[in-house]
């Protein structure tokens, strides 16, 4: 037995499996010392664990009580699983479809079945390294925020004391900014590939009129149009803040055959019957059409350069930033947080200055 240096009465041994065994001990009514057995170091248990328990067994005693059936404590055997239901069964928003698909895909192989207890920081670099060998950085930093995530709302809503173990994990470096921003050549040959989809038509216009995200979109209602101002109603998820944004004349031709489609204010601007998860359908569909026009030959982890669907409000911001718009106005049409995070927007044309410089000195 080996005495615990920071809790009195409180022991372990170590066994031939490497395995630990806690125990405590305490005097019965009798005032026979006794050693109580509590459990092993792979279900969780550890020496502050077992001293409450030692603890509590000496204070029932005192009071002429029997002292408690040592039992394993079954917060201990709480899987990732378990965490992972109490979330996405207490946190609705409109991206928990997308969240739960992702934790299914991945870390539910890898996690699910383990004690929240017993996953450390080994394991969380195994499947970090993992990842990057079958996924791109920025995917593999989606799912270690997410596996994050479930462990914070858990904590937090049963107030345990549990180091959360992504935490202090090393997320793999990425560049974030994209370069790559749609020519207005380009922009017409997207609307030609799909001028048979009234659908896809309607949120390249949307996206391309307002700068907004996918989700601000696809989130769209009729009664969110005003088209006295020329304007609608955005909401960011992102910034959890209501804007407005401007209309240019095609996207208001566009939502005025919508309109005429449909007396209730209520419904969504995007939409197609024939599609169950309207999202995830805008996607792929423009997945496809950006994949053939744009990204042959390019790298699926290139994200500098390939065209998605984000690639609309840049492509926006940019030309904003080409035509002479300056960081507030931007900021503004965009609806980031600071001007800081609009400044990669503001872009050089190839032709912009040059006139000016080849004047300079003449």
């Amino acid at each position: 037995m080996i005495r615990s240096k920071k809790y009195q009465g409180v022991y372990h041994r170590k066994r031939k499996d490497g395995e630990i065994t806690y125990y405590f001990t305490y005097q019965n009514e009798f005032k026979k010392t006794q050693f109580q057995k509590v459990g092993i170091k792979s279900q969780g248990i550890d020496e502050a664990y077992v001293n409450e328990l030692r603890l509590k067994t000496i204070s029932t005693i005192k009071t002429g009580e029997l002292p408690p059936k040592i039992v394993r404590n079954n917060r201990y055997k709480t899987t990732v699983d378990e965490i992972s239901k109490f979330y996405f069964d207490n946190h609705i928003t409109v991206s928990s479809e997308k969240r739960l698909r992702q934790y299914n895909y991945r870390l539910k192989d890898f996690f699910g079945h383990m004690s929240i207890y017993n996953v450390n920081s080994k394991h969380i670099e195994q499947f970090r390294d993992k990842m990057i060998k079958e996924v791109s950085s920025q995917t593999t930093i989606v799912y270690l925020e997410l596996l994050s995530t479930l462990y914070n709302f858990y904590i937090k809503h049963h107030q345990i004391k549990l180091i959360n173990p992504v935490a202090h994990i090393q997320k793999p470096r990425i560049d974030n900014r994209r370069e790559r921003f749609l020519s207005k050549q380009e922009i017409d040959l997207v609307f030609m590939e799909i001028s048979n989809n009234f659908t896809m038509t309607l949120f390249l216009a949307l996206s391309l009129s307002t700068g907004a995200r996918k989700s601000t979109i696809l989130n769209y209602s009729i009664k969110d149009i005003d088209l006295s101002h020329n304007m609608i109603n955005s909401y960011d998820f992102k910034n959890k803040s209501t804007y407005k944004s401007f209309l240019d004349k095609r996207t208001i031709e566009l939502l005025k055959i919508r309109m005429a489609q449909t007396n209730n204010l209520d419904d969504k601007i995007i939409y197609n019957n024939d599609v169950k998860d309207i999202n995830r359908w805008i996607s792929r569909v423009f997945k496809i059409i950006f994949d053939n026009l744009f990204n042959q030959n390019l790298d699926v982890n290139d994200r500098k350069n390939r065209v998605v669907l984000h690639t609309l409000r840049h492509t926006v911001l940019s030309h904003l930033g080409m035509n002479g718009s300056n960081e507030f106005l931007i900021k503004k049409i965009s609806n980031h947080q600071s001007t800081q995070m609009v400044n990669r927007y503001v872009k050089l044309s190839e032709d912009t200055g040059r006139n000016e410089i080849e004047k300079l000195w003449n």
